[in-house]
């Protein structure tokens, strides 16, 4: 029974579960508080993890910016 309810749940809110304005807002202030950390690694003179760090956070902004552009794209 509760499998039953728990699809019930599940298809009344829908099938998409996108994330909340908050979710994206915490993301958003953890990213730069990571951008904090990784200039203070490389003033420490960890290259090694302040240029990998770096690198993962240039990524994530690619992809952003590719979503970004798809969904314009999309609104046409």
């Amino acid at each position: 029974m509760k499998t039953k309810s728990l699809v019930s749940r599940r298809q009344q809110r829908g099938l998409i579960q996108w994330p909340s304005e908050r979710q994206l807002a915490e993301v958003s202030t953890r990213l730069a508080r990571m951008v904090k950390v990784g200039v203070r690694w490389e003033a420490d003179g960890d290259y090694f993890a302040s240029g990998d760090l770096a690198y993962q956070i240039q990524e994530i902004l690619r992809a952003t910016e590719e979503l970004l552009k798809k969904s314009q794209r999309l609104k046409r």
